[in-house]
């Protein structure tokens, strides 16, 4: 695929050869193929834009250590993959997560976007099982909510306390073990909001500026956690700090990131690339441009990297009639859990070739008979036909 958007390129570099300002944009378009993938964080003010974004970046972890984090991107900031944040699953909101319609191939290739409510432990008034409550909405509005069809995932994140968890103190554990130690009968009502637990007359010797650092790095929600993860067993630094990370939500993101983003990040830099020359060739036309024009639509109709990620995102979000097992299994050979071969289908990574051919040939010989089923619907063929497609390309390498 990177070549062939390469080709194009060079194409049209030669039919605006004389245009400064178009061939900048052709030069940016083809450095920008062999850059890390760019994925912007968007959202209205207080979202947590940053705060989500710091928490992600500098991960020890190889999943997202080529991707280059947007977390406040400018006009002139051209993203491959956005996440989109939102404070409630409403209406308004998410109608104005969506980004504008473009060409009839951005609005065929729209797989690079994943909604996130952003600051889950708000809730249920911040109740303990805020967590667990924003989480199950999250899911419900990505399968039963029309605005959330066109994203790759409708994900649940405490920003907040996922940063505070990721950059936990030794310091702010003692705090919060002390805090811990104190007969919960005495503590709990100085825990119900900020101004009781900032209120001068707070018990012990603690400073209110100390105990609202606290506020400031957890939020209330995260320092009640934290003081009943401590009384609950983590009762180290390192413990809880891993603790809060997994209940914030992170990790999904993380995950959600490495299997849509890193893993199509030379499908989705060439879909930014394609994008910008369809804008350029519109908006600038020149003679013999139309033959151009008619390249990049046989391109974008043969571009099968976005059917599949459509189809992944269809299937996780019980949009389609696959279920169970053959939705596991469509989902794995679609490339949701790795696009190598062995990947796809569920073997070892040094699984030997032979065995790898003789599973993808049993899994196309089954595919190919649901995919021509009359007395399945059109929509499930249809869907089965993707994989079809998908398994082919499998086999064809080993050809």
């Amino acid at each position: 695929m990177t070549q062939d958007v390469r080709d194009l390129l060079h194409a049209a570099a030669g039919l605006y050869r004389d245009d400064p300002r178009a061939s900048a944009l052709l030069h940016d378009c083809l450095h920008r193929l062999e850059q890390p993938l760019r994925v912007a964080f968007t959202g209205a003010p207080s979202s947590g834009k940053t705060t989500l974004a710091a928490a992600l970046g500098e991960w020890p972890t190889r999943a997202l250590r080529d991707l280059v984090l947007l977390d406040d991107p400018g006009p002139d900031d051209v993203p491959d993959a956005t996440v989109r944040l939102v404070r409630h699953l409403e209406p308004d909101e998410l109608a104005a997560a969506h980004p504008p319609g473009g060409s009839a191939f951005a609005r065929q290739s729209a797989v690079n976007s994943v909604l996130v409510l952003s600051r889950s432990d708000e809730v249920g008034a911040g109740r303990i099982d805020a967590l667990l409550t924003a989480k199950q909405l999250a899911r419900r509005a990505w399968r039963e909510d029309p605005l959330c069809t066109g994203f790759l995932g409708v994900i649940a994140v405490a920003g907040q306390l996922a940063y505070g968890g990721r950059s936990l103190r030794d310091d702010e554990f003692d705090l919060l073990a002390a805090f811990a130690a104190v007969p919960r009968e005495e503590l709990e009502r100085h825990v119900l909001s900020v101004d009781s637990f900032t209120d001068p007359a707070f018990p012990g010797p603690i400073p209110v500026e100390t105990r609202r650092s606290l506020v400031v790095r957890f939020g209330m929600f995260g320092v009640r956690l934290a003081l009943t993860l401590i009384r609950t067993g983590c009762d180290d630094r390192v413990k809880l700090s891993a603790e809060l990370v997994r209940r914030s939500g992170l990790g999904e993101l993380r995950d959600t990131l490495a299997g849509c983003f890193v893993a199509r990040a030379e499908a989705l830099k060439a879909r930014t690339a394609i994008i910008r020359l369809e804008a350029l060739l519109a908006d600038r036309p020149r003679p013999g441009g139309d033959r151009l024009v008619s390249r990049v639509e046989r391109f974008a109709a043969a571009a099968h990297d976005f059917r599949e990620l459509r189809l992944i995102a269809d299937i996780r979000g019980g949009r389609t009639a696959l279920s169970g097992e053959p939705a596991e299994e469509a989902v794995r050979l679609l490339g949701a859990q790795g696009t190598a071969p062995a990947d796809r289908l569920g073997l070892e990574p040094d699984a030997d070739p032979n065995e790898i051919y003789d599973a993808g040939l049993d899994a196309l010989r089954r595919w190919r008979h649901e995919a021509e089923r009359p007395d399945r619907p059109h929509a499930e063929r249809t869907a089965a036909h993707v994989v079809v497609r998908s398994t082919e390309g499998l086999l064809a390498l080993f050809a």
